[in-house]
């Protein structure tokens, strides 16, 4: 089955928020390493980001997926860090 290799920044979310959500999705590979059936994460450092004139507290996913299960993967993590504001 073909992997897609995907990078996603998140902003304004911890780390540990990150860590708590793959590792009750997967296995902990440690160092911010999941594992699960199709699918490896790792969870990268927090670091501040400028939109515009705005500080961000960010992060990045490198996320390796296969084909078959990368829309559900994607939706499920969508929906998990979907976050409204107002």
């Amino acid at each position: 089955m073909d992997m897609l290799h995907i990078e996603k920044t998140y902003s304004s979310f911890d780390r540990e928020e990150f860590l708590e959500y793959f590792n009750e999705k997967g296995r902990n590979l440690g160092n911010g390493k999941f594992a699960g059936k199709g699918w490896e994460v790792i969870v990268g450092d927090e670091f501040m980001r400028m939109v515009g004139a705005f500080p961000f507290k960010s992060l990045k996913l490198k996320i390796l997926v296969e084909e078959g299960i990368s829309e559900d993967f994607l939706e499920d993590l969508r929906k998990s860090f979907l976050r409204g504001g107002g």
